[in-house]
């Protein structure tokens, strides 16, 4: 046990991330607790696909907006919180940090976390708050989406209302880059068949030209009048 906390206050976030993913839930609760006694947001480094590099700034500016503590872990959350509802890992962050607050305990992908409050804060409604928000949000959405959605639900004074009748939940980036590349090929498609139209037009019109011309100019030979036949000189030339 020591030598986690040892690993956390000696090596950095950075150094202690592989102890932290590995270890049992206590374990990780008691390395994870002493990272947020020096920053109230821990993000783990183990998914920077999933996280933007200002994924920690992101969340610690949506969090001030509650006006209450706030502590926030982002790492992987399989085993724990409503997989494992009869050990709340939120809890045991409490236990070891004996702060009171907001704890949220969230996926670095977003889906699936786990909030709580203990003790004398600001009443806000957190469970409709937290439920709404990931209703809303992308599946491919990541922690720092989901947090901020979170916040602005919890301050609206509608959060049972989002909860009971989320928003359409937006397309994923995937999604919207599919439905992107479909649009794109529509109208390349449409392009092509206007060009095709457009040629198909002008040579049926050159050869239509062509032959009402044609057809013109016999008309107006057919009603030009003939020239009677010059009349053949009987008389003999006189010698």
């Amino acid at each position: 046990m020591a030598g986690l906390v040892g690993a956390v206050l000696l090596g950095g976030p950075a150094a202690a991330a592989p102890v932290l993913e590995r270890a049992k839930p206590a374990s990780r609760a008691d390395a994870i607790a002493a990272a947020l006694r020096r920053d109230p947001v821990y993000v783990t480094d183990h998914a920077p696909r999933a996280l933007p590099p200002d994924a920690a700034a992101r969340i610690r500016a949506s969090v001030a907006r509650l006006r209450v503590p706030v502590y926030v872990a982002v790492t992987p959350t399989s085993g724990l919180g409503p997989q494992n509802p009869s050990e709340s890992f939120a809890s045991l962050l409490r236990d070891r940090l004996r702060e009171d607050g907001v704890y949220i305990v969230v996926p670095p992908s977003g889906g699936g976390g786990e909030i709580r409050q203990f003790g004398d804060v600001r009443g806000l409604p957190l469970d409709d708050a937290w439920s709404a928000a990931e209703s809303e949000t992308p599946y491919d959405a990541g922690a720092p989406e989901v947090i901020a959605l979170f916040v602005d639900i919890a301050l609206s004074g509608h959060a049972r209302e989002r909860r009971d009748h989320p928003r359409p939940r937006p397309k994923s980036k995937v999604r919207e880059a599919l439905d992107a590349d479909d649009a794109a090929d529509r109208r390349a498609s449409r392009i092509e068949w206007g060009l095709f139209a457009l040629g198909t037009t002008l040579s049926g019109g050159s050869i239509l030209g062509l032959l009402v011309g044609r057809r013109v100019l016999l008309a107006r030979r057919a009603r030009r009048p003939r020239r009677p036949p010059a009349k053949k000189n009987t008389r003999k030339a006189r010698r």
